[in-house]
């Protein structure tokens, strides 16, 4: 009696084990939206059966990496080729392999790319923007706190009459809605400034030629040079005037020590009545 019981729970147990085996199945659980290239998307999968490996597969081979690696339960990909792929999930158990798949359409991002410059020489403080950004289709140029009207153009000039921080967005437009945004953050600075100049070489090398003080939020600049014995030189009226060392009838000034006066309003509401000495090298 003991042998035929221990048949019958060996002939059950083996009859509950391959009961419980079950071959393996799934399906691939896609990204949802428009897939771009240059942003990883998670592929993921849901199975059947205990499954014991994974291998995930991409037709073109290149042209993207996958992340962790492709014997994962779930990859994370980026794209760079904007290209239909043909994507392969293998599964498998003690029961056997098991293999789905589909097509994935990635779209082309746009790379956002601008030159910025900056003057605040003079008033009011100008932002000058060009665009390079490439794979576009088109541009916004978007100014937080609505600070200026959002822009179109390839390239704009837009003038700050208030000081602060601004920050201005640059939105580079893709196929199938695959955008890129580059941020360009500045400070218009609150306070005028005149920094006098002592020397100049007005020799036509290219270098330090021209007389001129440096200033920051002025708008309003007068400028008188006189010789050494109180005689006027030059004159001029304007924030982009600048002296070449010749007189106000053409004349070329010898070398020496000239004096000057300068008056000048800043937008800060501050004024300048200032006297200093230049020098003249030729």
């Amino acid at each position: 009696m003991r042998i035929k019981h221990l048949y019958f729970v060996i002939t059950l147990a083996l009859f509950n084990s391959f009961a419980t085996a079950q071959a393996p199945t799934a399906t691939i659980v896609m990204p949802s939206g428009v897939l771009c290239t240059e942003v990883p998307h998670t592929f993921s999968c849901i199975t059947t059966g205990s499954i014991t490996a994974y291998s995930w597969s991409l037709s073109p081979t290149s042209g993207h990496t996958m992340m962790p690696n492709n014997f994962s339960s779930s990859v994370s990909i980026t794209f760079t080729s904007a290209v239909t792929y043909s994507l392969t999930l293998f599964v498998a158990n003690g029961s056997g392999t098991f293999a789905t798949g589909g097509f994935v359409t990635i779209s082309k991002t746009a790379n956002a790319a601008y030159r910025a410059v900056l003057s605040d020489v003079g008033f009011p403080a100008n932002l000058w923007l060009v665009n390079h950004s490439s794979s576009y289709t088109g541009i916004n140029w978007e100014f937080a706190n609505a600070a200026a009207p959002t822009q179109t153009a390839e390239s704009i000039l837009q003038p700050f009459n208030t000081p602060g921080n601004y920050t201005v967005s640059l939105i580079a437009f893709g196929a199938n809605g695959c955008n890129d945004t580059l941020d360009y953050s500045f400070v218009i600075d609150d306070a005028s400034d005149v920094k006098l100049v002592n020397v100049f070489t007005p020799n036509n090398d290219g270098v330090n030629d021209a007389f001129k003080p440096i200033i920051k939020g002025i708008f309003e600049m007068k400028v008188w040079v006189f010789d050494r014995w109180g005689v006027l030189m030059y004159n001029w009226n304007g924030i982009k005037g600048s002296w070449d060392g010749y007189t106000t009838s053409g004349i070329q000034c010898p070398d020496g020590v000239y004096a000057y006066v300068l008056e000048a309003k800043g937008f800060d509401g501050k004024e300048y009545k200032l006297k200093s000495s230049l020098t003249l090298i030729r």
